[in-house]
């Protein structure tokens, strides 16, 4: 894989903070562009929200790698003018407040507009920027509640569950790049501002656009779509295994050395399975007990079932495959300590740190005309900060 930056020269405002937004701002960054990013001065709230290096977390770390900080307090006397010079000299502006508070901040898509005729202005928010809930705060867990994600993550318990993990926030960054990418897309002379709306919930529902359709379709939630997919104990662990076709079914059986399985009426298509699957996976718990997971893995990949152990992340690390595709490098990631970082699909790895608290914030500023002696005024009253 080539590392191409393509965008190279692009510069990109990111006032976001969190994961989605940023994700957005990360990925500009990965493929070339100079991303300035401006925090409040206690920083980007995800900068403590759980493990890492250097007062920032493995999220931060990882949503924000390869850009520029700049520790402002918006409040402050001229920090607003800031923001306009720098967006005037941007082409893409990305921001995550709630509908509304950019615009009465002064940094709306009309402000910036008048500033950069030519700006992709890229809103980030739970709903969307209209609708009667349009205000209403949104995280991940509670987009996948809305979305009826939750609804069909109910796994063995039948209790609607959350994935945890931040899904819906990671593909909302991905929607909004390749949206803003859309909107740069062609001849500049003849591109327009665009005010580009990405929300969690929009994105939730995109990432369920099959499940969505379906209900649709069917006028209600339909059968499990390829029974007996799912998870299952093992001697040692835990194994997943999953169909495609019938004859995927007879490949299980073969498999388990249960032939007698095929012969069943209660099992032999994949609406019988359904309506038949508490009684079928209590059988299958018993027969997948009996040997480890690698067992059974190896018996029913050579029988050309789609199976395998169920790893935690330390074993997909060590795994031969991730390792022979070099899918997670370990590289520093703060000045503090190294960890492996998953490559985007498609790069070499992105081996550029995610910035230190206002760690820019004094060429940032002289860039934008302030004088050093103003400079270190709004250091002094905390308006501004840098790197003790």
């Amino acid at each position: 894989m080539l590392d191409l930056r393509p965008l190279e020269g692009l510069r990109v405002l990111d006032l976001s903070q969190g994961i989605a937004g940023p994700h957005c701002g990360s990925l500009f960054a990965e493929y070339g562009a100079r991303v300035v990013k401006i925090e409040p001065p206690a920083g980007d709230w995800m900068r403590p929200l759980g493990p890492g290096y250097d007062d920032a977390s493995a999220g931060f770390i990882y949503y924000n790698r390869g850009k520029e900080s700049l520790a402002l307090d918006l409040k402050a006397e001229g920090a607003i003018d800031i923001v306009l010079e720098f967006a005037s000299k941007s082409d893409v502006f990305i921001e995550n407040n709630r509908p509304g508070v950019s615009d009465r901040l002064g940094i709306g898509f009309e402000a910036v507009k008048a500033r950069q005729p030519k700006i992709v202005y890229v809103s980030v928010s739970g709903l969307g920027q209209t609708g009667p809930q349009a205000q209403k705060p949104l995280s991940d867990t509670v987009a996948q509640a809305h979305s009826g994600m939750m609804m069909i993550n109910r796994g063995r318990a039948d209790v609607p569950s959350k994935i945890d993990t931040t899904v819906v926030d990671a593909v909302t960054g991905l929607y909004a790049f390749q949206s803003a990418s859309m909107a740069l897309w062609g001849d500049p002379a003849k591109r327009d501002a665009r005010h580009v709306d990405v929300s969690l919930a929009q994105s939730a529902a995109a990432l369920q656009g099959p499940k969505i359709l379906e209900y649709g379709i069917v006028g209600g939630s339909p059968a499990k779509l390829n029974p007996p997919a799912g998870s299952y104990p093992t001697a040692d662990g835990w194994l997943a295994l999953t169909l495609v076709r019938e004859s995927d079914w007879h490949a299980i059986c073969r498999a388990l050395r249960r032939e007698d399985l095929m012969e069943n009426q209660k099992y032999d298509s994949f609406e019988n399975r359904a309506a038949n699957i508490a009684e079928l996976t209590g059988l299958l718990d018993e027969i997948l007990q009996t040997e480890t997971t690698e067992e059974w893995a190896s018996r029913l990949t050579a029988e050309g079932v789609l199976a395998s152990p169920i790893n935690n992340y330390g074993q997909w690390l060590e795994h031969p495959q991730t390792q022979g595709t070099d899918a997670a490098p370990v590289f520093p990631v703060a000045p503090a300590g190294d960890g492996p970082v998953p490559r985007t699909p498609g790069r070499t790895s992105n081996t550029r740190l995610s910035p230190q608290l206002g760690q820019h914030s004094r060429e940032l500023l002289a860039e934008a005309g302030m004088q050093a002696e103003r400079i270190e005024q709004l250091i002094a009253s905390g308006s501004v900060i840098v790197p003790k």
